[in-house]
């Protein structure tokens, strides 16, 4: 015979363990629980024994809430918000310091020149004969980008 625990009254988290229900979900024991903010839920003993359940979800909704409030007054200096959009910034492997600047060698005399590149629906532009990555960002990168890309509606 297996030995039942009565988990009735124990607190596992933010879960009081309120009464056993005579329901079962896969042989396992499901147990009435109240939260410390007042919802109640159905657990299975297991879960709330290992640890796995420890609130009826409102304490994940308070982290991913605390979060999201960090990532947005990331983006934010003194309460205005910064310009970040995606693609803005260059990667970190990035050879010039510029999205979308890439540098090449010319193929008869061998100099060092750059070339502004934009991706737009799987077709790739190019614009290329530059002597300095910042030329080639602000002269051909941001050309290509007000030329390709589609306009955007209202402030974002």
């Amino acid at each position: 015979m297996v030995n039942k625990k009565d988990l009735t009254g124990k607190r596992f988290g933010c879960l009081t363990v309120l009464e056993e229900l005579s329901e079962r979900s896969n042989k396992r024991i499901v147990w009435k629980c109240k939260c410390a903010c007042g919802n109640t839920v159905n657990v299975k003993g297991i879960y709330l024994t290992t640890g796995q359940t420890t609130s009826c979800g409102c304490a994940k909704r308070k982290l991913e809430q605390k979060h999201l409030r960090e990532a947005y007054d990331k983006k934010r200096v003194d309460g205005v918000a910064k310009q970040l959009f995606k693609g803005q910034e260059p990667r970190k492997d990035s050879s010039t310091g510029y999205r979308g600047v890439s540098k090449y060698y010319t193929r008869k005399s061998k100099e060092l020149r750059y070339r502004a590149w934009i991706t737009v629906k799987g077709k790739r532009y190019y614009k290329s004969g530059f002597l300095t990555p910042e030329d080639a960002y602000y002269n051909g990168r941001l050309k290509l980008e007000e030329t390709h890309l589609p306009r955007r509606e209202g402030n974002i």
